[in-house]
């Protein structure tokens, strides 16, 4: 008896695991077809055409690209998780949203991959740039065959053979003042955008469209020179600490009129201080710089990047737009800043200086040159001190503790983040009785320059 029922239950532990493999493998035909033949070979990385900034056609209909949907009960089966986590209304509300994301990179494509991934069944991909060899070390879903080709098309590709429900437009053209309209507002109703620009004159003008057009948004803050994971932020533009990228973010959206504090305006940032620097330029690239930019007035020289911080970056943003689409918002933990009572007390004395200017004018005490003015807050504060200068007086080489303040460099302008010096005590003396900037650049040009180098850079974009 013991025999036969060992050999009934092992009959029975076949029939059901074959019947389990033999679904799989149904399954699995279903949504695999080999289409590497009918994939073009891309061109090599430095033949590659610069991308065109006209208008774009508008096609999913490629069989190339979209494979037949799933039906609906293995459509069911592929987010049976995310349909726990979210509810059945949650995760409806997931599936019927339309998401935009502009910038196919690094952060980008991770965080398009996981929105589409996770049930989203509209997504508009928006970039101008081609995949090369240096991007596969962070891109998501590119791979050697896509070198070359259009990165909103290396993404639609990948995500045909993952969720093929999941509609993708791909708009190989760049976001600019020009075509925002035409790209936001081609596809009706959107539910969320995000930002993954690296340029910052666009990022903030994409933030104000979004802003005019009461969308919910994400904007990426820079991932390069940054390897802690454990210094991610989420939060509003304020909030951002040691980050060069947000503190020249709110300069330019300043410019643009834009509110910093508006509620809709949330970023991802990392605290963590950033210690690498732009790669020099090659001699070629220093001779022929044309001949290198992927379009024109875009930056050649590139930072460091660690792959896995965009992958990080990307998927903290899908798993925000996400939560927010599905009606399960978190709440999160903002990073540590300098001390609010130091910036506010440093502000305080650039106002009491710029004040005592203003009545030098008036009286003409001041020379004809002199201008007044404060144009910083304490983000900026933090930003000059952390930042731009390092706690350090260039002049003196004294260090945070020495009684610094941030000291104008030039009378004729006003106190802004490109104008203003971290000084100690005796460096203050001694730019006074060097007679200020000039003196400076007679008795120690060497300094001057580092100082003036460091000014640009603060507000470069």
């Amino acid at each position: 008896m013991t025999n036969r029922s060992e050999i009934k239950g092992f009959s029975l532990g076949v029939i059901t695991t074959a019947a389990i493999i033999g679904y799989y493998a149904h399954i699995h035909g279903l949504l695999t077809t080999d289409r590497a033949s009918s994939l073009p070979s891309p061109p090599p990385e430095s033949s590659s055409p610069k991308p065109s900034t006209s208008p774009t056609t508008f096609s999913t209909t490629s069989s190339d690209v979209n494979p037949k949907p799933l039906s609906p009960e293995f459509r069911e089966e592929q987010l049976s998780r995310n349909t726990l986590f979210f509810g059945e209304v949650g995760m409806n509300k997931i599936r019927n949203s339309t998401v935009v994301v502009v910038g196919l990179g690094g952060v980008g494509s991770h965080c398009a991959h996981l929105v589409a991934r996770s049930g989203v069944e509209r997504l508009v991909l928006i970039d101008f740039d081609q995949v090369t060899l240096s991007s596969t070390n962070r891109h998501a879903t590119a791979t050697l065959k896509d070198v070359g080709t259009p990165k909103v098309t290396a993404v639609k590709r990948f995500l045909a053979q993952v969720c093929p429900n999941c509609e993708v437009f791909d708009l190989n053209e760049m976001f600019t003042k020009d075509s925002a309209s035409r790209l936001l507002d081609k596809f009706g109703k959107v539910d969320f955008i995000v930002d993954a620009i690296d340029d910052l004159p666009t990022k903030a003008f994409l933030i104000k469209s979004c802003v005019d057009r009461d969308i919910p948004f994400v904007s990426s803050m820079g991932a390069a020179c940054k390897a802690d994971p454990t210094r991610m932020h989420i939060g509003d533009i304020r909030s951002a600490t040691k980050d060069p990228l947000s503190t020249k973010l709110r300069w330019h959206l300043r410019k643009l009129k834009v509110d910093i504090d508006h509620p809709l305006i949330k970023i991802l940032y990392s605290s963590e201080k950033v210690t690498a620097q732009l790669a020099p330029l090659t001699k070629e690239q220093q001779a022929e710089p044309k001949e290198f930019g992927t379009v024109d007035n875009m930056r050649l020289r590139v930072l460091p990047v660690l792959g896995t911080m965009p992958a990080i970056m990307g998927q903290a943003i899908a798993s925000y737009v996400l939560c927010e689409l599905g009606q399960k918002p978190f709440s999160p933990t903002a990073a540590e800043r300098l001390g609010k009572s130091v910036r506010h007390r440093m502000l305080q004395h650039i106002k009491g200086r710029e004040e005592k200017i203003k009545k030098e004018i008036v009286e003409g005490t001041a020379p004809s040159s002199t201008v007044a003015g404060v144009e910083v807050d304490t983000d900026d504060i933090e930003y000059m001190m952390c930042q731009v200068w390092r706690n350090r007086c260039l002049i003196t080489g004294d260090r945070l503790g020495s009684g610094l303040e941030l000291i104008k460099w030039d009378d004729s302008k006003p106190a802004s983040v490109s104008n203003l010096v971290l000084m100690s005590g005796k460096g203050w003396t001694k730019f006074k009785d060097l007679g200020g900037k000039q003196g400076v650049w007679k008795e120690m040009p060497e300094v001057a320059k580092e100082i003036e180098k460091r000014l640009d850079a603060a507000v470069e974009p």
